[in-house]
């Protein structure tokens, strides 16, 4: 499994999050591995959590919805066309329920018109896409 050691915030700068240099180097390597899994079919979509959007909380397959998304699969287009320069964060998953303990890379991406927000990782089954709904960033 890939490991990246990079847990660096970005800072902000005239309303843009501009990642560290280690960041941005990071990400590029991540996308590029996270890319290749996807095109072999080593991919998963986590879809079993319910997600708090404006007070309330909604199924993911009811966040693809909203973002116009009607097929699962189809998040995995959008996360191809992904680039470094769309990465907002890179932190750690301390989450012990996934027992994962590795690298999450946090993207905003203009799906259909709007922002959508995008959490990845990867681990031994290849890329797995933790969150994908409409970013509650303006």
């Amino acid at each position: 499994m890939l490991q990246f050691e990079c847990v660096l915030l970005g800072y902000v700068e005239g309303g843009n999050i501009l990642l560290s240099t280690l960041d941005a180097k990071s990400t590029e390597l991540f996308l590029k591995t996270c890319k290749k899994e996807i095109r072999r079919g080593n991919c998963i979509f986590i879809d079993y959590r319910r997600i708090n959007m404006d007070g309330s909380k909604i199924t993911t397959r009811q966040a693809l919805v909203d973002l116009g998304i009607m097929k699962k699969s189809q998040i995995w287009d959008y996360i191809l066309e992904l680039t470094p320069d769309e990465c907002i964060r890179v932190s750690r998953d301390y989450d012990s329920k996934r027992d994962m303990n590795s690298e999450m890379f946090e993207f905003i991406h203009l799906v259909k018109g709007h922002k959508a927000y995008i959490k990845l990782t990867i681990n031994e089954k290849g890329t797995v896409c933790l969150s994908f709904h409409k970013s509650k960033r303006a």
